[in-house]
């Protein structure tokens, strides 16, 4: 009794659970199994390669796992029907944790009524929302990179190696998220040693940094140790044979061939691996770049450009959002940079800051879309409001302290609701049905992709229906992977002779080839050597169809 009285003697206690019981009402009010995505494919067949017993798989060669894993594990919960639900559980769970991770860095830095700020900001932003709903790591990373840059400035406040260790243990599940975790906590650590060397502790640093580090490759071994199994050799991130091989193509248009159809990537080696799966390092990057480094700077320039808050391109669906870098919270922010920070002010900066040297390093890969920028929305939101909070004292200094921040909180709030309206302008709460504004008519384009996506739906279910689950199929990268409900081997791009024998390493068991209804029945049962026409599905209105072999002897 004694206990409760105390806590609501102080309802500044009860602060943090304003912006999570929000943030937990927007998320579960429209809480629903979430649609395929192309890259959600790859995530949800590593929990599936989990769920039928025989490991990661050799998509986590492709992405780290860690958000697969816990797909993984709540599929096994009773009751869950399947994986997109509970990658939809998994998505609402660390949305949620995002929000509280945003209270606990901004409070860290900027007190209670600049993180009561931010945090509802969090709860509201659209971007945060939709990555939420996705079958794909960006909110796992995203979460856990805000845990892990509070846990290492609370370790380094106050001078705990207990904390540095959760911090490295953070910043593990952090890079098993997404490979570029990594790179953050090499900037963030870079940053508290440089800060200090000024103040001759630089010992305690190297400390520091050895406890987290250590923590670091102890909890990332496991991982660690499945590539170094496959690739012969300690590798920290496995797709970069992957990226560079894409970048040429889609990036610098060197031969513009794509993803599914681009021999550079799904093509063989002599021995008998995916092209991409051929580990490469800075080294062959920076090779590239400079065999014309004319063309290099030109597009990095213009890609560097495409960061700036008001010009980062917005796609995969989200063409009617707002900005995931707001330009009114980005000059707050630069205002918030100059300011004072209070003790260790320099120190507090450099570690704040130092995660968004990635923007640096991200034009060289990417045109700054937005999936790239969003994990580091959530630290111009907490810096934004800080401006805000800094510019109302300096504005209203004949007012109180606590009207001063009574009115900054208010300009948050403002805007969290603004970022929220504009880019559901249909209506403030979902739990309403209908709209005022009426929402705008997709593009032709994406009414294709659409009328794909459920005809591939569709096919899958029907053929895991015919043949049963669990099946290895050898498959492009396509919406027909998910409803397959089996094990995935990738199509390379190769004569029919090593495609044949690669599948046969694999273990692939039936080989699906999409197409549209032009194709004659009878050319689709013609099968060279190798293979045996089993079945088709074709769908009644689009003719959409998939042929279905299953592989035999040579």
């Amino acid at each position: 009794m004694n206990f409760f009285r105390h806590m609501f003697d102080e309802p500044k206690r009860l602060l943090p659970v304003i912006p999570l019981a929000l943030s937990f009402y927007v998320i579960f009010s429209t809480f629903s199994r979430p649609g395929i995505t192309a890259d959600g494919q790859t995530y949800l067949q590593i929990a599936r390669n989990l769920h039928f017993g025989i490991g990661l798989g050799w998509q986590s060669l492709w992405v780290p796992p860690l958000h697969s894993i816990l797909v993984a594990l709540v599929g096994w919960v009773p009751g869950v029907p399947d994986l997109l639900m509970s990658s939809a559980i998994v998505g609402a769970v660390t949305g949620i944790l995002l929000t509280a991770a945003v209270w606990l860095l901004a409070s860290e830095f900027f007190g209670r009524s600049v993180a009561l700020g931010a945090s509802t900001i969090a709860a509201l932003y659209p971007h945060f929302l939709w990555i939420s709903k996705a079958p794909e790591a960006e909110c796992t990373y995203t979460a856990l990179l805000v845990c892990s840059l509070w846990l290492f400035c609370v370790a380094l406040r106050k001078q705990a190696p207990g904390m540095l260790i959760l911090s490295g243990i953070a910043f593990s599940l952090t890079y098993m998220s997404r490979s570029e975790g990594f790179l953050i906590m090499l900037f963030v650590v870079a940053a508290a040693l440089l800060s200090e060397w000024r103040r001759g502790i630089q010992g305690k640093m190297v400390r520091f940094t050895a406890i987290l580090l250590l923590a670091f490759l102890l909890t990332s071994l496991p991982y660690l140790l499945f590539l170094r199994k496959h690739y012969g050799g300690w590798v920290i991130s496995p797709k970069s044979t992957y990226v560079l091989i894409w970048m040429k193509s889609r990036i610098y248009h060197d031969n513009d061939l794509g993803e599914v159809g681009n021999e550079e990537l799904w093509g063989l080696t002599d021995s008998g691996k995916l092209k991409w799966q051929v580990p490469s390092g800075f080294g062959d990057v920076a090779s590239y770049l400079m065999s014309h480094p004319a063309k290099s700077a030109q597009v990095y320039l213009a890609n560097l450009l495409r960061e700036v808050p008001g010009r980062i391109p917005n796609n995969s669906g989200m063409e009617q959002y707002p900005q995931i870098f707001p330009v009114i919270l980005a000059l707050a922010a630069v205002f918030a940079s100059f300011r004072s920070w209070g003790d260790r002010s320099c120190r507090n900066k450099a570690v704040f800051l130092s995660p968004f040297l990635i923007l640096i390093v991200l034009p060289v890969f990417t045109e700054g879309w937005w999936k790239y920028l969003v994990p580091y929305a959530p630290l111009l939101i907490i810096l934004g409001c800080a401006g805000i909070a800094f510019a109302t004292e300096s504005l209203f200094k004949q007012f109180s302290q606590a009207t001063r921040r009574t009115i900054s909180l208010a300009v948050m709030l403002i805007l969290a609701l603004y970022f929220r309206l504009t880019a559901f302008p249909v209506h403030l709460f979902p739990s309403q049905e209908k709209s005022v504004v009426p929402a705008p008519q997709p593009s032709a384009e994406i009414m294709a992709r659409r009328s794909y996506a459920a005809d591939a739906d569709k096919a899958g279910r029907w053929i895991a229906q015919t043949l049963g689950p669990g099946h290895n199929y050898m498959v492009p990268w396509s919406k027909l992977i998910y409803p397959l409900n089996g094990l995935w081997t990738a199509m390379p791009v190769a004569e029919y002779p090593r495609l044949h024998a690669y599948a046969e390493r694999q273990g692939a068991e039936y080989f699906l080839v999409e197409m549209d209804g032009s194709v004659p029945v009878k050319q689709i049962e013609e099968t060279p050597p190798g293979l045996k026409y089993v079945t088709m599905y074709r769908a009644p209105q689009s003719g959409y169809t998939v042929a279905v072999y299953r592989f035999v002897p040579l």
